[in-house]
């Protein structure tokens, strides 16, 4: 079922008087129509019902069912809000869900480097968490000058250079 469920965003905060909850979408983009939704942090699962969902200037802002006080709200902060694939932000072209790429294999021509464990955030690009089967981790700039095909389907993504894993 998790590979059907996409994180979307992150509870950042509270806002108003009646439980209302600011949230960074991870897209950029406004969370939408959401009817409902999975919360996560560490372990812990929460399914909400979603009243209302509006587009601020430094993001969300959600409305909970159940969720009637600041300090209510105030609980969720820190939780991931995953939501089932159809209600993601579409993507462009060359865009990809974060999930998808550490479903991916990393390799240079005929040769695995490793599997892709995360994708941070490096400032001018993100970076691609690689760990080889020898246990060995190191980071790639998600670049053109690094990367080439990018092939989520097949879980297959293509190093140009290979000096960064040498």
């Amino acid at each position: 079922m998790d590979a059907e469920l996409l994180a979307v965003g992150v509870i950042t905060g509270t806002s108003g008087l009646h439980g209302e909850l600011k949230c960074k979408s991870f897209s950029g983009q406004p969370l939408g129509r959401l009817s409902q939704a999975l919360f996560r942090k560490g372990r812990k699962e929460k399914k909400f019902r979603i009243e209302a969902s509006y587009p601020r200037v430094q993001g969300n802002v959600l409305k909970i069912a159940g969720l009637e006080t600041p300090e209510d709200a105030r609980a969720l902060v820190g939780w991931e809000i995953w939501v089932p694939r159809e209600h993601a932000a579409r993507l462009g072209d060359g865009e990809f869900y974060t999930a998808d790429l550490c479903r991916c294999t990393v390799w240079f021509g005929t040769e695995l480097i490793g599997s892709v464990r995360s994708v941070c955030e490096g400032g001018t690009a993100q970076l691609l968490e690689v760990e080889t089967q020898a246990g060995k981790t190191f980071l790639i700039p998600f670049t053109d000058h690094f990367v080439g095909d990018v092939e989520v389907g097949a879980g297959r993504i293509s190093l140009r250079e290979d000096e960064i894993v040498r």
